[in-house]
């Protein structure tokens, strides 16, 4: 558009100052005196009609020349030029042969091609130009003056000569200068395109970079130098329920990672350093939920080195530290169970024999006087026994009796025991219990599942307080819930919660969590915990066919 509408505006100038030409030479033929039919002036003038016929030719010339100038090709322009060029050399000949000098100044009209010229080819070409237009001002001068001298002839048109050059040289030099900014302007214009392709191609990469980190299926996060949220990606999101307008601005070492300024001071610096930073952390949801993040923290660095940012590339290893500690826990469990598989016998037999000799002599005139220390050797055996009933309870192994029970049935069976110990520690307790479908159960398992559970909520609480013991059908599983008003369980007891010999108590095997983790397993069914300050409950999730 903008090349059409220059070449368009030189056209309708270059045709003007033809016309203009034509227009002054008509003028000029006028003016002569050297008719010979000035009486029959205007309607019979041959001047006139010769000039009427010049200038119907000029303009057709002109009108279908449009398509020569307009043309993309440079040869076709110059060879425009060149007629153009021509055409005002003849406009000016015909009008000095045909007016003579009956006409004041006519000669000036010399100046016409001088400007076409200057104006359509530079300086060069107008000084040109003038040149031929001095020679044949100079030989016209010597022929019509009857004086061979050249010196008298330039005298005589000095000043058409001299402003001639001067013409030439300001309106090609113009010219020359409007051409040279055209040619600039043309070549800022292709830097211009290729710096558009340029950031348009960055554009696309940063927009195609951004995508892949907006999609990423790790957690993204960039931070100023300082840790502090300049930017979190959708993951980021979805694990956390962070929207990125309420964590911008915040620093994730205090927010996130919940370390202390010692810590996070220690982590800055080794990141400055130019140093990665690993590491495993438990970390905060916003509905309070805590879950395991591998987190990678590298310095970001602009062109000049310089660390600008700090980038954040985590990966929710929740699931997999839940699968890593139930195969700890298992493995646990099945070195336990072993255990007692292959020592119970053995212990229990001469454990046994004990007992009965210590009952035999207890039971003796001379040893009435070591009676209490017999019935507390008995105590402390019987005690050893139960253990090892413990242990055989862990066992993977264990055979079970599995019939069709129904978990709510059993549970109305064993309240009045679960009613008689916590009324004992001066604590209610509730059932909510909904017609669910029959499951194959070991009832024996499947009472000391709920006694440990309803046993474990009663140490929780402090008098006053209530536990519920729910059944209910979710979707295909058949879910027995037990849940205690206590204080909560910490973060690092949940992750220990289930292991072998792990306790809190200040007595106590800490093997009864263990144990309802084995019977669980043994029932293919599954433990979940959900604790805070109101409380702990545990979901026993039993898988129901539906049939």
């Amino acid at each position: 558009m903008y090349n059409n509408s220059r070449e368009n505006k030189l056209y309708e100038y270059v045709t003007t100052t033809h016309m203009l030409c034509i227009i002054i030479s008509v003028c000029a033929l006028i003016l002569s005196n050297n008719s010979v039919t000035k009486n029959y002036y205007p309607l019979f003038n041959l001047k006139f009609f010769a000039l009427i016929c010049l200038i119907g030719f000029a303009a057709c010339l002109l009108y279908n020349s449009k398509k020569i100038l307009l043309s993309k090709y440079y040869k076709s322009f110059a060879l425009a030029d060149l007629v153009y060029i021509i055409v005002s050399f003849l406009v000016v000949l015909s009008t000095l042969f045909i007016t003579g000098n009956s006409v004041s100044y006519v000669h000036a009209i010399f100046i016409l091609p001088v400007i076409i010229t200057a104006s359509s080819m530079g300086m060069a070409a107008g000084i040109l130009v003038a040149t031929a237009g001095t020679v044949i001002l100079v030989v016209e001068s010597m022929a019509t003056g009857g004086s061979l001298a050249v010196t008298s002839a330039i005298e005589s048109r000095l000043i058409l000569i001299m402003i001639m050059y001067v013409v030439g040289w300001f309106i090609g030099g113009l010219r020359d200068i409007e051409a040279q900014h055209r040619e600039q302007l043309s070549a800022n214009l292709k830097k211009l395109k290729e710096e558009i392709c340029r950031r348009e191609q960055a554009e696309r990469e940063f927009l195609k970079m951004s995508r892949a980190l907006e999609q990423s299926p790790s957690i993204a996060v960039i931070t100023d130098i300082e840790g502090n949220i300049e930017y979190v990606n959708r993951k980021f999101t979805e694990v956390t329920g962070y929207l990125p307008v309420e964590i911008t601005g915040k620093n994730i070492f205090r927010q996130q990672y919940e370390q202390s300024p010692e810590e996070c001071k220690r982590v800055l610096e080794i990141i400055n350093s130019g140093k990665e930073w690993k590491e495993e952390l438990l970390n905060k949801k916003k509905n309070g939920e805590y879950y395991w993040e591998n987190a990678s923290v590298s310095p970001f660095r602009n062109y000049d080195g310089t660390i600008t940012h700090l980038i954040i590339m985590a990966e929710d290893i929740t699931g997999r530290k839940k699968v890593e500690k139930e195969m700890a826990r298992l493995d646990q469990l099945n070195l336990v169970g072993e255990m007692a598989a292959s020592i119970a016998h053995e212990i229990r037999n001469p454990m046994t024999t004990i007992r009965g000799f210590l009952q035999l002599l207890e039971g003796k005139n001379d040893c009435v006087q070591y009676r209490e220390f017999y019935n507390l050797m008995i105590e402390e055996l019987d005690r050893a026994n139960s253990i090892i009933s413990e242990f055989l309870n862990v066992a993977r192994n264990k055979v079970v009796e599995k019939k069709a029970q129904n978990l709510s049935q059993i549970i109305n069976t064993l309240y009045p025991l679960i009613e008689a110990d916590i009324i004992k520690t001066d604590n209610r307790i509730k059932l909510e219990l909904k017609d669910v479908p029959d499951l194959l159960l070991d009832e024996k398992e499947i009472r000391q599942l709920i006694l440990n559970l309803v046993r474990n909520g009663i140490d929780a609480m402090h008098p006053g307080g209530e536990m519920t013991i729910r059944t209910f059908l979710e979707g295909n599983e058949v879910v027995l819930s037990v849940q205690d008003q206590g204080k909560g369980i910490e973060p690092d007891v949940l992750e220990k919660i289930g292991t072998p010999f792990f306790t809190t108590k200040d007595t106590g095997t800490g093997l009864g969590l263990a144990i309802c983790y084995s019977i669980a397993a043994r029932h293919n069914a599954c433990v979940k915990v959900e604790t805070g300050p109101a409380g702990t409950t545990f979901y026993i999730r039993f898988k129901h066919s539906g049939g």
